[in-house]
């Protein structure tokens, strides 16, 4: 995981917004969808561990894919404002590339694994 600052920074971000959503979720609604977001975060959490321990594409590409699905599924969604449902749109646009593409963006911004 060293030199994968941008990778991490993504996936904390990931885990940080899902628990923030779960919280919120649940004082908003109660326990109804909390069965969904817990799993939503299951599947988040293997896709940590499936990046950490292997340095396949695949492992990189079920979290970016999640976050497209989650795009595509809020974008037929009426169950929040639209405001809230653009941001997460947005959100879950730019996270899923960022995981996707992070080597890419390491080093066109010079951070992580150093340059020969």
């Amino acid at each position: 995981m060293k030199g994968r600052s941008v990778l991490i920074s993504a996936i904390i971000l990931s885990i940080i917004v899902e628990l923030v959503v779960m919280v919120s979720v649940y004082d908003k609604i109660g326990g109804e969808r909390l069965p969904f977001q817990i799993t939503r975060l299951f599947f988040q959490i293997i896709c940590v561990f499936l990046i950490l321990t292997s340095k396949s594409n695949v492992s990189l590409f079920l979290p970016a894919a999640f976050h497209i699905v989650s795009v595509l599924y809020g974008l037929y969604s009426n169950s929040s404002t639209e405001l809230l449902r653009q941001i997460f749109i947005g959100y879950h646009l730019l996270i899923g590339p960022i995981i996707y593409f992070h080597d890419w963006i390491e080093s066109e911004i010079g951070v992580g694994i150093s340059k020969k």
